[in-house]
């Protein structure tokens, strides 16, 4: 690891993550992260689960419904951006704890919502922990994965998220039947407190992160013994990198981040703008198509699985591939073509079920993959910040996609018109990662020679 060996010939903190075998401690904070993925991912769908049961008892509207979705991802938006920007301050380890009990706290809040007014503020506040997890947990498992396998851990950490939503689903339709939503919502409250229970004694900080403070030389040392014991004593850790300026949004618009700041936003923003409509809205669609509620329900796992398939392929790619946007923007064509067959699917369960789940393999595997390959732009002093801010903008694009849908059926849109109009964010989505990728002539390359100062 030439790249990441100090001066002197001590070893860094990046080589001897890169070089040892994966470690118990590796392991144990990739896996809290992972299930703290599931919860946000049970969580953020739990509402789209619950909204005909809801709508039917308030006699709420499918566009003010449309609201109460919207609300978590605002929630989600400021969430990510302002515990991002912490993250980068404080360190990802308390944040995580913090994000992950208070997004079950409102969990368990909605249970107790008397109205609808109070369900709305309750999504809201609670999506503020749901989005802060968001970049503490990819940047913490993107600072403890080697080199070698970056892209694949972190896509395992955002699996957690359409996996969380298939358990939903499961989960939901038999317990919908036998003791309502509100169950579902305290089964969304039960299980985040738990995981932030456990996170205290287990999650270690991040050692990356740690190593930008000499002050902390201790900590890192004695985390790296858990690593790699025979070379700890002597890591190297640079001074210099503590002396910089304090992280900020500005920084991410300096020469060399600024264009991919913006077109990764962009491409966030349109990405999760349909990706989010679309497992807001499909078990809506599919009743509207003359599907039954149970088969509806199966169509958002369905969409939600691919996704967890998808994902495994574009990740696979991303750690060998020279060009990694290129290989993102083929996903995102090849899921507006997808899109646009489902549009014209027939009536049967099967034929909707097969083709959302491959509109799941492409649009949101390459979703994932994409906020995979965020982690792998911002430099460690950065990186919660710069992980915060894309996701906070393309969150954005999350808290308008559920609004637009609901106004396209209030007025009185058909499903498969509705499906037709979701191919234009996929092919534009596309677009920017072809530009991306057309002016990084060789991604592995660049980020090998710069990966002493971005790692």
């Amino acid at each position: 690891m030439k790249q990441a060996i100090a001066r002197d010939g001590a070893p860094t903190v990046e080589a001897l993550i890169d070089a040892a075998p994966i470690s118990r401690l590796q392991i144990a904070a990739i896996v809290l992260c992972v299930l703290a993925s599931v919860l946000d991912g049970f969580d953020t769908q739990s509402i789209a689960f619950v909204a005909p049961a809801i709508s039917a008892q308030w006699s709420v509207s499918q566009l003010e419904f449309g609201f109460v979705f919207s609300a978590t991802l605002l929630g989600s938006v400021i969430g990510s951006a302002v515990f991002g920007i912490m993250a980068d301050r404080i360190g990802r380890r308390r944040l995580i704890i913090v994000t992950t009990a208070m997004f079950g706290l409102f969990s368990a809040a909605c249970a107790l919502a008397a109205n609808f007014e109070q369900l709305l503020a309750f999504r809201f506040l609670g999506g503020l922990g749901m989005g802060g997890l968001i970049p503490n947990m990819l940047a913490l498992a993107a600072e403890y994965a080697p080199r070698r396998v970056r892209a694949t851990i972190v896509t395992c950490v955002l699996w957690g998220f359409p996996f969380g939503a298939v358990l939903g689903g499961i989960v939901s339709a038999p317990l919908l039947e036998q003791a309502g939503w509100r169950a579902i919502f305290w089964l969304g409250a039960a299980a985040p407190a738990l995981l932030a229970l456990a996170m205290i004694p287990l999650m270690p900080e991040s050692l990356r992160y740690l190593s930008l403070d000499p002050r902390k030389r201790a900590q890192v040392v004695g985390l790296l013994r858990r690593i790699a014991p025979e070379r700890a004593d002597a890591v190297v850790i640079e001074a210099q990198l503590a002396e910089r300026a304090r992280p900020g949004v500005a920084q991410l618009f300096t020469a060399d981040l600024a264009v991919p700041t913006v077109i990764l936003s962009i491409s966030l923003f349109l990405s999760l703008f349909l990706t989010y409509a679309l497992i807001n809205w499909v078990p809506t669609l599919l009743t509207r198509s003359g599907l039954s509620m149970s088969s509806a329900i199966l169509g958002a796992v369905a969409l939600n699985f691919g996704g967890i398939v998808g994902s495994a392929f574009f990740s696979w790619g991303l750690d060998r591939v020279a060009r990694p946007a290129l290989l993102l923007a083929a996903g995102y064509g090849a899921a507006a073509g997808m899109i646009a067959l489902t549009s014209l699917g027939g009536g049967s369960p099967v034929v909707a079920l097969t083709l959302l789940l491959l509109c799941g393999v492409f649009q949101i595997g390459a979703q994932l993959s994409l906020t995979a390959y965020t982690t792998a732009i911002f430099p460690v002093r950065l990186r919660g910040t710069g992980i915060g801010f894309v996701q906070a903008v393309g969150r954005t694009g999350s808290l308008i996609g559920p609004v637009v849908g609901g106004l396209l059926l209030s007025l009185g849109v058909r499903p498969n018109e509705m499906l037709l109009l979701s191919v234009i964010p996929a092919g534009l989505c596309g677009l920017a990662l072809l530009l991306l990728g057309a002016m990084r002539r060789s991604e592995r390359g660049s980020q090998a020679s710069t990966m002493e100062e971005r790692q």
